[in-house]
């Protein structure tokens, strides 16, 4: 397989597919997950229907790992696509520029290939073996290692882990660092630490298509994901400053 190539062809299509929903005023809640607290609308799952037809005809027998559904599994071997047709819905709903398309390839569990797009500002990651790159540009992780100038989004999936839990964290890192943000965007969060405009991410759970577009794209671009082991929480950044955090918060 051509991976420059195959790079190239995936970004038309996440280019493409977010005009499926980017600038679209009608929207429709078709699913609401009570206890997630999370809607689904049509515009998200017509968006992962795009990308699957798009998405298969370049690897046949592909699989998918989707938030909209699912053909596969993240352990199967081949081919497999790991899709967030929209990441920040809550976002998109309320007309928040804050959301996004991201993806990643797997062949035999092992992560090729990662793209990220927000149509908003017309921001495209891409992550390869080659490395991590903003709109073509090479990107690498912030070289702060004070953790009283560093700035960390929290993504808050209330869900994995004990409130308690949460909160003992959550302060920890508002009395230590500069700032602390909430987008409500896992892919914006590990797109910004990626390019060094946030020095960490610190992730309470994850689901896969949260997880390993992020993941990969800043570990291409010089980075680290630290997850424990029931996976309820992940810090990513530097490895200097993942490690410094993953002291100070005792995990």
């Amino acid at each position: 397989m051509n991976l420059d190539r195959l790079t190239k062809q995936v970004v038309r299509i996440v280019k493409n597919a977010s005009k499926l929903y980017h600038n679209q005023k009608f929207f429709e809640v078709v699913e609401r997950h009570k206890y997630e607290r999370d809607d689904v609308t049509n515009n998200d799952i017509s968006t992962q229907t795009y990308l699957e037809k798009k998405l298969l005809k370049l690897i046949p027998n592909s699989s998918f790992v989707g938030e909209e559904g699912s053909s596969g599994s993240e352990e199967d071997n081949g081919y497999v696509w790991i899709i967030d047709p929209i990441d920040g819905t809550q976002n998109y709903k309320k007309s928040i520029p804050l959301y996004g398309t991201q993806l990643a390839l797997q062949y035999n569990k092992k992560t090729i290939l990662s793209v990220i797009y927000f149509p908003v500002d017309r921001q495209m990651y891409v992550a390869t073996p080659s490395g991590s790159t903003l709109n073509g540009r090479p990107i690498k992780v912030s070289s702060e290692t004070d953790l009283k100038w560093s700035s960390a989004c929290i993504c808050n999936y209330r869900w994995y882990i004990e409130i308690e839990d949460k909160y003992k964290i959550e302060h920890k890192l508002v009395s230590t660092l500069k700032t602390v943000r909430l987008l409500g965007c896992s892919a914006l969060n590990y797109s910004l630490c990626a390019c060094g405009k946030m020095e960490l991410v610190v992730v309470f759970g994850n689901t896969v298509w949260d997880l390993y577009p992020g993941k990969y794209l800043i570990e291409q671009a010089g980075g680290m994901v630290y997850s424990n082991n029931d996976l309820s929480l992940h810090i990513a950044g530097s490895v200097d400053m993942v490690e410094k955090v993953r002291k100070l918060l005792g995990v």
